[in-house]
């Protein structure tokens, strides 16, 4: 039983499907024909990343999805050589990185998702339901057995071997656990009242696509704004503006357009001041980023498995939930399948929740040590903090201007590698050498804060190669 029909609910139905003889996925939403955006994931119209590691994990269970992705008009592009980004006050090189970024709305990529889980013939999608609890043996097994549904037809008990929340941040799994005698996770808590503020826009007949994607974050502490720009599916742009600490664009057009004047850099305004607004303007607040340590519980009922946001929901402006929900998947798959041959789940439960950080914790540091770089920012502010932050600025403003730097940050961003990727010493010592210089020459001096980069190479026509992952 899968509580949840959003990326982390779909991809878990999908690596179930291979273990169990029947999955169930529930979905309060009802779900029309095509690609809309829907109340159950108010983030939807908003732009989406999907980091590369993420992207392998779609491509190892649905090998065919990126093709057809891209015959319905969503693009593949190099995550570097193609986006224009300006990080922490620099312009990052653009150069060929060989990994791929995915330009589309998240309802054409969650609704290709779901119509190839909904293909397998094991798995059964009970939508317009709500999990209500949950039912456990109260024979002292400490097994969760099935789930309380409250469906059109009234309240009903369901049973299941085993039950995965994938519900999203407004997991109520807490609540249904101390319901049946289990305690509350600690949780782990960063506020940083963000916002998403987001209009479809038809780009400027005379746009020389010197960019498929424009990126201007913030530069911490002193700006708390973004922008950003990507084509999308039907030759749109997709334009959003993020702000922080309650400072929140505004809905309607005008204001919109002023706001995106305000950032720290004028590149995205230009372009916007000439496109056409295409439909309403949305908007999506989030307060905080949020990890449910469940590893840390004395007790834990067997199973039960919790993953995606309902475990660690993740500042979206730094692009890690979709894909830090498919490694989450990808790690039940491998716990299963060292299940093989036990005959039964006992212990299955246990050695996720135990293995489950190792996914979440790299993105978890790097999401939220830029957001406690703001003194606006309310959280556990850890020892050795400002040492590490002090690294990774002075790591930021090298990645414009050094190759060998630049690739490993995206090693690292992509969830390719851990932190050692740019604390070895071939990161390190470029990285220090500029920290020392930087207290003696302005950073214009050393590295490009003004000048957006030239295109790397010129637009590809038609769709891209998928590089297939090797599982």
């Amino acid at each position: 039983m899968v509580i949840g029909g959003s990326m982390a609910g779909l991809l878990s139905a999908r690596v179930l499907a291979d273990h169990f003889d029947t999955v169930t996925l529930v979905e309060r939403d009802v779900r029309g024909e095509g690609p809309a955006a829907r109340k159950g994931v108010p983030q939807g119209p908003h732009i989406h990343v999907l980091l590369d590691a993420g992207r392998r994990i779609l491509d190892k269970y649905f090998p065919d999805l990126f093709e057809q992705l891209q015959v319905q008009g969503a693009e593949l592009i190099d995550s570097s050589g193609d986006l224009a980004w300006h990080h922490f006050g620099v312009w990052k090189l653009r150069r060929t990185s060989g990994i791929p970024g995915l330009l589309c709305t998240r309802p054409l990529l969650e609704w290709n998702v779901l119509r190839r889980v909904k293909a397998r013939p094991n798995v059964v999608v009970r939508e317009g339901c709500s999990i209500e609890g949950l039912i456990h043996d109260e024979k002292g097994t400490g097994r969760i057995t099935g789930v309380r549904v409250k469906t059109p037809q009234g309240e009903e008990s369901w049973s299941a071997d085993l039950v995965v929340d994938a519900s999203g941040r407004g997991s109520r799994m807490p609540q249904w656990l101390e319901a049946i005698g289990y305690a509350r996770p600690e949780e782990e808590q960063v506020v940083v009242d963000l916002s998403y503020t987001t209009c479809l826009h038809e780009p400027p007949p005379h746009f020389q696509k010197e960019w498929k994607a424009l990126f201007l974050y913030p530069n911490p502490p002193k700006a708390w704004r973004a922008g950003f720009i990507s084509h999308v599916e039907g030759g749109r742009w997709i334009v959003t503006l993020n702000g922080y600490f309650g400072e929140h664009a505004p809905t309607e057009y005008a204001g919109f357009r002023e706001y995106a004047r305000s950032l720290t850099r004028p590149d995205l305004y230009d372009f916007l001041k000439e496109a056409t607004p295409i439909g309403p303007i949305s908007q999506h607040k989030v307060k905080d980023c949020r990890w449910r340590h469940y590893e840390k519980l004395p007790r834990f009922p067997e199973g039960l498995v919790i993953l995606g946001d309902a475990a660690c929901a993740f500042n979206p402006l730094y692009g890690q939930g979709m894909s830090v929900a498919g490694l989450g998947a990808d790690l039940l798959d491998t716990c299963l399948r060292e299940q093989t041959g036990r005959g039964e789940l006992s212990g299955l439960a246990q050695r996720f929740r135990e293995r489950l950080p190792e996914v979440i914790r790299l993105p978890w540091l790097l999401g939220t040590g830029m957001d406690l770089l703001y003194r606006q920012a309310v959280g556990k502010r850890p020892f050795g903090l400002g040492l590490l932050h002090w690294y990774i600025l002075r790591l930021m403003e090298r990645t414009s201007t050094d190759a060998h730097v630049h690739r490993q940050f995206y090693r690292m961003l992509h969830l390719h590698a851990g932190l050692e990727a740019v604390l070895q010493p071939s990161v390190a010592l470029p990285v220090l050498s500029h920290g020392v210089m930087s207290l003696f020459r302005p950073l214009e001096r050393l590295a490009n804060t003004e000048t957006r980069p030239p295109p790397v190479t010129p637009p590809r026509p038609g769709p891209v190669p998928v590089e297939k992952s090797t599982g």
